[in-house]
């Protein structure tokens, strides 16, 4: 996950996520971190535009804002972090050759 720039924090709720059947929302992930709710939606935030979770609007959500769930599709993420690892290897192979 450091090819992506994710903190400890970030790959916590990352694996909470992952490890979770029904997605995680703002506040089970910064209850289940002991970190504040905006500190958790920055997160959620970052892990998406990093591609590594999917944000779905809640069904339960009733008038004023509404509630997003974050899910992982496990299929896609592999897909992802296989090819950056391809990626890193070959950046390292071209390095080494050139020493």
């Amino acid at each position: 996950m450091v090819a992506y720039g994710l903190s400890e924090a970030d790959v916590d709720a990352f694996m909470k996520i992952v490890n979770s059947k029904e997605g995680k929302d703002v506040d089970a992930i910064s209850s289940e971190l002991g970190i504040s709710k905006s500190r958790a939606s920055l997160i959620l935030k970052k892990l998406a535009d990093a591609g590594l979770i999917e944000k779905q609007k809640s069904n339960g959500s009733k008038g004023g804002r509404p509630k997003y769930m974050y899910f992982v599709n496990k299929n896609e993420v592999i897909e992802k972090l296989v090819k950056r690892a391809e990626d890193v290897c070959k950046d390292l192979s071209e390095i080494i050759r050139g020493l």
